[in-house]
């Protein structure tokens, strides 16, 4: 019953916004961009994942719809997203998941002005000054181990999803916590640490905070607090510590780097698992990264050429003011779709842009109006470098060691909030070593 009050009350919000819209659209003398409100955007993408390009292409780069019982404005191409980014800011709402429940301001994404500012300029000092080589080793060595593990386990035969994932996201968790906490994850700490972010989270994360991630989270800041500085010489040089280095991490603070954890161990489990699926269709580029003598540009290019044709999705934002573009009037209330997917496969963004070539990163880097896989604002993520550099480390050490092959569908699918492999492809692991030793 609860779900379909939700429901009635979506749809009532739906219908008074539009109808506002259509008014303000009558007194201003600008209409609503193009688009049919009878057609469910969300339904007819889940169906045919090209069709929001096809979308742009008849009703032109800004159109309207209906999707997720909303009424969303699509914004197609890189320049037209980064401008009106640029000129309504002010304008605009970030949309994520809501944490003012568990601490106040909430995520460093949905912060604004001088609040956003502060937050924003304490972590961006931090990251400069961290030096995560060590960590990097670490990384580049658990993946090894982890992949030795699973190819004693599976041998030559595919490596069911279940496994998989299990694997990457302990990689992924162990390898946040080095990163960000500085803590040895197999430590006392660290064990401890895991079985909080387990309340926290769990099975995925949780897009409505309750009691239990209020609890956790307290659970997760009085582990941190305790924590030795002394866990390990490779992880004394981490975020935190270097936040710390700033003057005490307030509570604001703390929770953001919480949730960083916990977002991005989602967030970077499922893109190995992109990584994998590129590699076992790619085997001549795993090769040149093989051949490669050190971290060298070829995996980074990799890595970024997969992050255009998947993960990086969309921004989205909320309308808190009526404002003008092309003409076209943007409703408050409105759900406003920067979509990042489909622009990075414009041809005027990118030569063959379907067929995946990181060569196209190895000489000249796209620019800004051509590639923004980490945000086109200055809300964009600053881990942006980072998360390339975690990547690389993956798959250079995948590549070393295995040669990629696949078993089952090379489609993607429609997952919870994002596109992701089916769960039945699964890769195959063949030593590059013959007689290799796990």
């Amino acid at each position: 019953m609860r779900f379909r009050s939700d429901r009635v009350n979506r749809k009532k919000g739906i219908k008074t916004i539009l109808t506002r819209a259509k008014l303000v659209s009558l007194i201003r003398r600008r209409p609503l961009p193009p688009g049919d409100m009878n057609i469910r955007l969300d339904e007819i993408e889940a169906a045919d994942r090209l069709s929001i390009i096809r979308k742009s292409t008849e009703d032109g780069p800004i159109f309207k719809g209906h999707a997720w019982d909303a009424f969303w404005i699509y914004v197609v191409g890189l320049p037209r997203c980064r401008e009106i980014m640029r000129q309504h800011e002010a304008d605009l709402q970030p949309v994520t998941i809501d944490t003012t429940p568990l601490f106040a301001e909430g995520l460093l994404r949905q912060m604004e002005g001088e609040v956003h500012r502060k937050y924003r300029s304490q972590l961006g000092l931090a990251l400069k000054s961290t030096d995560f080589s060590g960590a990097f080793v670490a990384l580049a060595h658990d993946t090894r181990k982890l992949l030795a593990g699973l190819v004693t386990q599976f041998g030559r035969t595919p490596i069911p999803f279940e496994a998989l994932y299990l694997c990457f996201s302990n990689l992924v968790f162990d390898g946040l916590t080095r990163f960000v906490f500085g803590i040895d994850p197999q430590s006392e700490h660290g064990r401890k640490l895991c079985a909080a972010y387990q309340e926290l989270g769990g099975n995925g994360l949780v897009w409505a905070p309750g009691l239990r991630q209020k609890k956790a989270l307290s659970s997760i800041a009085e582990i941190l607090r305790n924590a030795s500085v002394e866990e390990s010489n490779q992880c004394k040089n981490s975020l935190m510590r270097k936040m710390q280095a700033q003057g005490p991490i307030d509570d604001v603070m703390m929770g953001n780097l919480i949730y960083m954890v916990e977002m991005g161990r989602y967030d970077t489990t499922a893109f190995l698992r992109w990584l994998c699926w590129f590699a076992a269709m790619n085997s001549d580029w795993t090769d040149r990264i093989a051949d490669e003598n050190d971290g060298g540009p070829v995996a980074e290019a990799f890595v970024m050429e997969a992050l255009r044709l998947e993960q990086s999705e969309r921004l989205v934002r909320r309308v808190k003011r009526d404002f003008v573009v092309d003409g076209y009037l943007f409703p408050k209330g409105a759900m406003l779709r920067f979509c990042i997917w489909e622009s990075h496969k414009l041809p005027d963004a990118h030569d063959r842009p379907f067929d995946f070539d990181p060569g196209r990163f190895l000489e000249d880097m796209p620019g800004p109006e051509l590639y923004s896989p980490f945000g086109t604002d200055k809300h964009q993520c600053p881990f942006a470098a980072f998360s390339v550099n975690f990547g690389a480390t993956f798959v250079k050490a995948m590549a070393n060691d295995y040669q990629v092959s696949s078993h089952g569908s090379h489609t993607s699918v429609r997952g919870l909030y994002h596109w992701e492999p089916d769960k039945s492809f699964s890769p195959i692991l063949s030593s590059r070593i013959s007689g290799i030793s796990p």
